[in-house]
């Protein structure tokens, strides 16, 4: 993940008011946009707006507006084709939820107006719901409409007419739909839908439609968008924390882009974000509600290829960000607009070549205070042997390398017990150290300063002289599906009956066994390889279930056929993360590895590990948990089963979390909280998660959770 807060900032736009273009006494004057405008785009040579009172108005180059009355009562929506005078819009023309879909060509007249081509009600299955929002397709043989209720209706034909065509829900929901977008790839079409809590791909080539959940993050409205072919076409989502890119079958790199997201756009291989400064959720704002007040909104210009921030500007309320004729338009909630123009290539490069002298003298002398103390020294890096846990030091090894460029790191694998018992479940054959036994062993031997874990494999209580020095960004830490080849396109839940899935997991299984009742679960061992061969060359397996984290960091992400959400499987303690395990007392190395810390993850596996810890819980029973850091408050979400998830107890606890992570340098503070030494997080914050994890437990346990893990406990050790 790239942090913004690290990205150089540099003004490649100019901004300037757009004033009015007449003589002497109307030169000057700001342009003024007419009353109530709600909706905007542009394309085909005009910025196209919609008002409350059902005018569709197009304003030219030359600021002349002209206008036609689309609808009797308001516009909601605008889609303007950029290769095509067609025009969709949505709009109302009586009261109640009645919307409507009308199709304009603008080349043809009908008494002085656009001629309507088509119009039809846009009501998902004979339900009146609200419309969310609208794409067209650039070739107009496929209009996606947008619900509040969770569903997506598909035209498929000449969207510019009744006939040759058909219409269909594609797509149904517990989530209002906030975003759609189509990608076109060679003769492929593909469907992005985007709502308030996931992400979709649907494959329309094709007799039958293939679904494809690429995600259970989504997103506001208007805070998504499609990049374009600088960008390889990704499905851009933007979520308060972090922004995510998405091909039609996989996620693609993410950014730490920080604050609430209102607009998102895509221009010339640019991210348009406008955001407020504080940080509340656009989902508890998407519809009958408008996302605007009077704070002001900060609108900044990304280029995420070379990981600089082009342009940053305040402005006050804005209403959209349109892009025609060359240049940005930012029209503003008082009816002005504003022109961001960007600058010629010499002087970007210019200013370029001046900030990159200036970062490498500042890297160099900051390189040289951070190294002093382990100059001249080899850093060795423990790790086991698996193409995975290589593959997950080498990112850490990487990260570090950048960090210190004089520094040697050299990586030293070996095999754990873990790696060498294939045959039998893990919950069989004890749950300490089976993966970090022997790479501890030889950090005590001083043969390694560091080892780099799965966080999930490290036991709440370390060996005395251990300590986690640091915890670096999380993965996605929720469980994914992997179908047989026969399956695909499949959920669990469209699974035949007596269907046979595979895990490892005793957590897995006592969940899935309680959601999925008609399927049959049972136990599959082998590292991420293994277990892929035993699916794909047998028939003894339907679908296994598998880590996501582990399937991204593969490269296999195009195999994930499902993410489970936290509805169907809470994920294990830890889960997505990778920790650095050193010796307590070496603290040259501890406050070098500090420097990976994320803090929100650092502070969700705290809380998590607390919770476990307090249980007294392992491998060998069913625990399961779910974490959320947002606007200063932590969520633990906590469970046990019984071994056939019959029985269960689960809860949920929030505190409050107010920190912001501190210097690099760190702090002198090595206090432990579960096994963890996080230098640069507060202790009172690590403190108050260890805290809210401890209470969590506490609750379960007196509701009965010992008992159920006790008897779990049991069974498992006499299977």
């Amino acid at each position: 993940m790239a942090a913004c807060l690290q990205w150089r900032r540099f003004v490649f736009f100019e901004r300037e008011p757009v004033t009015e273009p007449g003589g002497p006494e109307g030169a000057g004057k700001p342009f003024a946009l007419p009353p109530g405008i709600a909706v905007c785009d542009a394309g085909r040579g005009s910025l196209v707006l919609g008002d409350l009172e059902g005018h569709v108005w197009f304003l030219s180059r030359s600021l002349q507006l002209i206008s036609f009355q689309a609808y009797k009562l308001r516009v909601t929506h605008l889609y303007q084709l950029k290769q095509h005078s067609i025009l969709a819009s949505v709009g109302e023309d009586e009261e109640g939820t009645n919307p409507l879909v009308k199709v304009w060509n603008l080349e043809k007249r009908d008494g002085g107006n656009p001629l309507c081509t088509r119009i039809f009600p846009a009501i998902p299955g004979n339900k009146p719901t609200v419309v969310s929002c609208l794409a067209v397709h650039e070739n107009l043989n496929f209009m996606a409409i947008g619900f509040a209720d969770g569903s997506v209706v598909l035209t498929e034909g000449d969207v510019t007419g009744d006939r040759h065509s058909k219409t269909q829900i594609l797509h149904e929901g517990s989530y209002p739909v906030t975003g759609l977008a189509f990608r076109q790839s060679g003769k492929i079409t593909h469907l992005f839908v985007v709502t308030t809590e996931n992400i979709q791909s649907y494959r329309l080539s094709g007799k039958d439609y293939l679904r494809l959940e690429l995600d259970t993050r989504g997103c506001g409205l208007r805070c998504s968008t499609l990049s374009d072919p600088s960008q390889d076409l990704q499905f851009i989502v933007a979520g308060n924390e972090c922004v995510y890119l998405y091909q039609p079958e996989e996620r693609g790199p993410c950014f730490a882009f920080e604050g609430q997201k209102l607009i998102v756009h895509w221009y010339r291989g640019y991210l348009i974000i406008v955001s407020k400064d504080r940080k509340t959720s656009p989902k508890s704002e998407f519809a009958g509600s408008k996302p605007w007040n009077s704070n002001k909104q900060i609108l900044n210009v990304y280029d995420l290829r070379n990981e600089v921030i082009a342009y940053s500007s305040v402005f006050d309320d804005v209403v959209d960000v349109l892009a025609e004729w060359g240049s940005l338009y930012v029209l503003t909630r008082d009816g002005k607009i504003h022109v961001l123009q960007e600058k010629d290539t010499q002087t970007k490069l210019e200013a370029l070549r001046l900030e990159k002298s200036i970062v490498m003298e500042n890297k160099t002398l900051r390189n040289v205070k951070d190294e002093n103390g382990l100059k001249n020294r080899i850093i060795r890096v423990g790790t086991r042997k698996s193409q995975l846990a290589r593959i997950q030091t080498d990112s850490v090894v990487e990260m570090l390398r950048k960090r210190y460029l004089n520094l040697h790191f050299e990586i030293v694998a070996m095999s754990t017990t873990g790696d060498k018992i294939l045959d039998t479940a893990l919950s069989k054959i004890g749950e300490k150290s089976l993966f970090t036994k022997e790479l501890e062993n030889a950090l005590e031997r001083n043969e390694v300063d560091l080892v780099v874990h799965s966080l999930k494999d490290l036991p709440t209580l370390l060996p005395p002289g251990f300590t986690i020095g640091a915890i670096c960004k999380r993965e996605n830490p929720h469980d994914a599906v992997v179908f047989h080849p026969k399956n695909y396109g499949k959920t669990l839940n469209s699974l035949p009956e007596k269907s046979v899935v595979g895990t490892s997991s005793l957590r897995r299984a006592a969940q899935l066994k309680r959601r999925f009742p008609q399927l049959e679960f049972r136990d599959i061992r082998g590292n991420l390889n293994t277990r892929l061969k035993k699916l794909d060359e047998k028939e003894d397996f339907s679908a296994i279930i598998l880590a996501a984290a582990g399937l991204r960091r593969m490269g296999w992400e195009n195999r994930i056929g499902q993410i489970l959400n936290p509805e169907d499987c809470l994920y294990a303690v830890g889960q997505g993360a990778l920790a650095v395990e050193v010796r307590a007392r070496d603290q040259e190395i501890l406050d070098m590895v500090s420097a990976l810390n994320d803090g929100e993850t650092v502070l969700c596996c705290i809380a998590e590990r607390a919770f476990m810890r307090h249980l007294e819980g392992g491998c060998s029973v069913p625990v399961a948990v779910n974490t959320m850091l947002k606007d200063s408050q932590l969520y633990l979400t906590g469970a046990v089963y019984s071994l056939d998830g019959s029985d269960s107890l689960k809860d949920t606890m929030q505190t409050s979390i107010n920190y912001s992570q501190q210097n690099e340098e760190g702090s002198s503070d090595d206090a432990q909280y579960v096994g963890i030494t996080a230098k640069n997080i507060p202790p009172h914050a690590q403190e108050a998660a260890e805290t809210l994890g401890v209470e969590l437990a506490s609750l379960l346990l007196s509701k009965g959770a010992k008992h159920i893990l006790s008897v779990a406990r049991q069974l498992n050790d006499a299977r």
